[in-house]
């Protein structure tokens, strides 16, 4: 079994399948230290109109980025969990696949063919992934309200600390008692801000917004 793990064939497919235990790992260590990967990988992420249906763009459209990761769900699921899916399926749709031809035919399809192959059946295994996660994860930035009303609001950091310079999560409700989990910057002179510390949002800026301490 190892051996075939090792194969030069499926050497992109472990690696995937390794990359994912590695962010697992790290995020579990991230939390304990209060510093998640997730967050700043969402942090990194521009703030972009998505179309959460896919349709086949003409060729040069400018849409035709923003319809693709409309459809895999970016801005809906965290990235770091798109991540973690995407990894999981091109790893074992990409074994699958070799372990088949070399069952059947006693030979492994080649890089060039197995690694687009795999990419390519593991993109709707990603799609739906993410809408079953969308379905059971507490409502985000998604939300029909504006974003905008969550100005003035109080927040509590969840995961990560939160200065001038980094990001963190940060749970807040709008006015119909709904949760939305945003990233928030101190404002500069305030914070750091930790876990649990009650915060007011002051003013929002791109897909991040900046708190200040709450008054007592």
């Amino acid at each position: 079994m190892l051996d075939l793990l090792l194969a030069d064939a499926n050497i992109p497919f472990s690696i995937a399948l390794a990359l994912m235990l590695i962010i697992g790992l790290f995020e579990g260590v991230g939390a304990v230290l209060g510093v998640g990967l997730g967050n700043l990988l969402d942090s990194l992420v521009p703030e972009f109109d998505v179309n959460t249906d896919f349709e086949v763009a003409d060729a040069g459209s400018n849409s035709a980025l923003s319809r693709l990761l409309g459809w895999l769900r970016v801005g809906k699921v965290p990235i770091l969990m798109l991540l973690v899916i995407f990894l999981t399926a091109f790893g074992c749709i990409g074994l699958a696949l070799n372990f088949a031809m070399s069952g059947v035919l006693g030979v492994m399809l080649p890089v060039l063919l197995s690694i687009p192959l795999a990419f390519l059946i593991a993109l709707p295994f990603t799609r739906w992934g993410a809408t079953a996660l969308e379905a059971i994860m507490p409502k985000s930035e998604n939300s029909s309200i504006s974003l905008e009303t969550l100005i003035g609001r109080e927040a509590r950091v969840t995961i990560g600390q939160s200065s001038t310079a980094h990001a963190a999560e940060a749970r807040v409700r709008d006015q119909h008692g709904q949760t939305h989990y945003v990233m928030v910057l101190a404002e500069e002179g305030h914070g750091p801000f930790g876990p649990g510390m009650p915060l007011l949002i002051v003013r929002r800026e791109g897909n991040q917004f900046v708190v200040i301490k709450a008054a007592a």
